[in-house]
């Protein structure tokens, strides 16, 4: 089952994420999904996943490392993109870039997601990234 969980999560990042399709990246959610531990659904993802690609809309993913035990999946990933616009979201990044101008810089940041899986669908999901990094890179502080 770990195996096929681990499929599940490679085809959000391939088929869903690095598309940009927030519908195609949305739908691979529980319809009562929890991310960062609040129930959002599957279409509270939708808008997440736009927030993202309205501030980078060349935003890319590369799994680094992945581990799948029981219904868990963790992933070293390293996202890229060019702060090209300004979040649909105000809570998009934690809400670190609301209000920022676009710089027009390109970012390199590390990210770990963790994933809860559930009859073929993600039910969970939370990350920890390095936004202190990510700010650097953008100018917002030094």
């Amino acid at each position: 089952m770990s195996e096929e969980n681990k499929a599940l999560i490679r085809r959000l990042y391939d088929e869903g994420i690095n598309r940009h399709d927030a519908p195609a990246a949305a739908a691979l959610y529980a319809v009562d999904t929890k991310n960062h531990g609040r129930t959002v659904g599957r279409e509270g993802m939708q808008k997440v996943f736009h927030g993202l690609f309205s501030a980078f809309p060349d935003f890319n993913f590369r799994i680094d490392e992945a581990t799948a035990e029981a219904d868990r999946v963790v992933c070293k990933v390293t996202m890229t993109g060019t702060h090209l616009g300004v979040p649909s979201m105000s809570t998009a990044f934690g809400g670190i870039l609301a209000g920022v101008a676009p710089t027009g810089r390109k970012v390199e940041v590390l990210q770990f997601h963790s994933f809860r899986v559930r009859g073929g669908e993600i039910i969970e999901h939370a990350a920890v990234r390095d936004d202190l990094g990510m700010m650097k890179q953008l100018g917002i502080i030094r």
